[in-house]
């Protein structure tokens, strides 16, 4: 057979093999995507697990029983982490349940006064801020008929969330049974399956060894540093407006945990609420909420943050802005799991495009 029979059958075999590659590929990212967000988690779950795991299965069971370890990890995860996170989601189900529950009573009463009866506004509100909705309801028919119509459609909104949530409370718990399962298999064979990995990246020993070393800082700087830095944040902020009176503290702490993120910071919640409390005459609460929030909670950010980004991270500091376009563009693309997987997926990026940057140079 010549030379030119050869590279034929060769380019005709390879393009076979790329071809059944490509159909294996679809077919297993067909079997695959219904659940890639439970895997997603579980691979962040076996990812900040992994130090323990190794601990367990290493120093305490001698690596002769990495399955009895992996369970024991996922069991220590679950006390730590999962339990009392589900345990904040339910209390801050009930407190925006209460929340809107005042909400509703609000527009049905702008509704009653619409339709010609008396207004008997909520006793939360300041008296001068219900005054002055009176007031200004009082103007015009007009008036009363757009307070009637926003009334209506409020409270459809309200309907139509309230029926959303409980139906994606379902499938919430599907997610978080699936990651788990899945969790017990990653955090068992994460090392083989990192290798297995590493086998199939068109890199260098060199360049694969760069690449992981830079992925784990990158993992390390984003749940270490920003997350638990933000946490430290939502639970001091919302230590403080409960201290100073005001109500629904796990749902505003929450809300400062996921504007802690961002780099408006968890100013945007807790300034107002000493607006809200300056306003209904209570200065003293306002001027102690408004300085805690300075002195504490604003604190944290800006020195432990630094700190736990460089401790976490090895050196390995991630630009800001990549940060920044990281959290607005995960949250957008796949929901809470984006804060975690939009910073590491720019940063990632950057680390190709030092690759690339280091072959040039080396042809050159």
């Amino acid at each position: 057979m010549s030379s030119g029979d050869e590279q034929k059958k060769y380019a005709a075999e390879t393009f076979q093999f790329y071809l059944f590659f490509a159909l294996s590929a679809l077919l297993a990212w067909k079997a695959a995507s219904p659940i890639i967000s439970p895997i997603l988690w579980a691979a962040l779950i076996s990812f900040v697990s992994a130090p323990l795991f190794r601990h367990i299965n290493g120093t305490l069971l001698n690596k002769r029983f990495p399955g009895i370890s992996s369970c024991i990890t996922l069991a220590a995860f679950i006390t730590i982490c999962l339990a009392p996170a589900l345990y904040g989601l339910s209390g801050l189900g009930d407190e925006a349940a209460g929340l809107g529950a005042r909400l509703s009573s609000l527009f049905t009463e702008l509704q009653k006064y619409a339709s010609g009866g008396e207004i008997t506004l909520p006793g939360w509100l300041p008296k001068y801020v219900s005054d002055g909705i009176t007031s200004f309801l009082n103007n015009s028919e007009s008036i009363k008929s757009a307070a009637a119509a926003a009334a209506q459609w409020a409270a459809k909104f309200l309907s139509t969330f309230s029926a959303r949530l409980i139906g994606g409370g379902s499938g919430l718990i599907l997610d978080i049974m699936i990651a788990l399962i899945l969790s017990f298999f990653f955090i068992r064979d994460g090392g083989s399956i990192v290798s297995h990995i590493k086998g199939v990246m068109p890199l260098t020993d060199e360049e694969r060894d760069y690449f992981f070393s830079r992925t784990g800082s990158f993992l390390n700087s984003i749940v270490y540093g920003i997350i638990l830095t933000v946490a430290v944040q939502a639970l001091a902020g919302g230590i403080g407006w409960w201290f100073v009176g005001l109500s629904n503290p796990a749902l505003f702490g929450m809300l400062m945990f996921f504007f802690g993120m961002f780099p408006v910071g968890t100013a945007v919640v807790w300034v107002p609420g000493s607006i809200y409390l300056a306003m209904t005459g209570d200065l003293k609460n306002a001027a102690i909420l408004f300085a805690w929030g300075c002195l504490i909670v604003g604190t944290i950010d800006n020195m432990l943050r630094p700190v736990l980004i460089r401790a976490a991270g090895g050196g390995c500091e991630i630009p800001t802005a990549l940060i920044t376009i990281g959290l607005f563009g995960g949250v957008l693309a796949w929901g809470f799991l984006g804060i975690f997987l939009g910073p590491l997926v720019l940063a990632l990026f950057l680390t190709v495009c030092e690759l690339y940057r280091r072959r040039r140079e080396e042809k050159d």
